[in-house]
């Protein structure tokens, strides 16, 4: 059972991975999977292209193609439980992708730069700063400043937040190492980001975490009643 979970999950990363790393082939924008009827930025989460699907089903198949030649209980089977077993991963794989992209539709934001129009990604997976937040350099700025003395600690807020424009720059700049445009002025009235698709909940790390345990669980669920197993081995795994 354990073994059908890993490889269940390692066709659905390779079909995310096919879908994401070819579907910029694509020569159609993609569309939200959750509304196909609206064109989105490519690189937005949950967009889909035909393409990119395309290849994500290719991904998924090539794995579970391989893993049948070389798993162990596959090597008594006769051509057709290989050809079952190939296509149950095949789609397995799939579903994955599939899922991800709608997790990432709903759970996850997808930001966008307001002077590029493109898609700012997080560092590492990470989730991408969206607005400028003034106050908080306030607060860093007081914390600092009660280190030294009284009259040290009034220059270093005076320096650093004296005024809204000091803000705006440190707002600006924090913004700009996490992948804003060079152009982007942050402040109050103007913010430089906008959260286009999603909401901001998960980051990408754990779209993909939620959606490997969904395909397990599925990919366990579906082995129980499909070789008549009891649903006690899922917890047994």
């Amino acid at each position: 059972m354990q073994l059908l979970t890993d490889i269940s999950n390692y066709a659905a990363v390779a079909a995310d991975t096919f879908s994401s790393e070819l579907g910029i082939l694509s020569k159609s924008n993609p569309r939200l999977i959750t509304a196909p009827w609206r064109i989105v930025p490519p690189g937005t989460n949950g967009g889909v292209t035909m393409t990119g699907l395309g290849a994500g089903l290719l991904g998924a198949f090539i794995l579970s193609a391989t893993s049948t030649l070389v798993v162990p209980f596959c090597k008594d089977w006769d051509f057709a439980d290989k050809l079952s077993y190939t296509l149950a991963m095949t789609a397995a794989g799939f579903s994955g992708t599939l899922l991800d992209s709608l997790l990432g539709a709903i759970f996850q934001a997808s930001v966008i730069d307001v002077h590029s129009g493109r898609v700012v990604e997080g560092e590492g997976g990470r989730k991408v700063l969206v607005h400028s937040h003034p106050q908080k350099y306030k607060k860093t700025a007081q914390l600092k400043s009660d280190v030294h003395s009284y009259q040290e600690g009034k220059e270093g807020i005076a320096k650093t937040t004296g005024t809204d424009s000091g803000d705006s720059i440190l707002a600006s700049r924090t913004m700009q190492k996490a992948g804003a445009s060079g152009n982007a002025v942050a402040d109050g009235q103007h913010e430089s980001r906008r959260i286009e698709v999603g909401s901001d909940i998960l980051d990408n790390n754990a779209v993909n975490i939620l959606m490997a345990a969904i395909v397990s669980v599925g990919a366990m669920l579906a082995a129980c009643v499909v070789w008549g197993l009891p649903l006690s081995s899922i917890i047994a795994t």
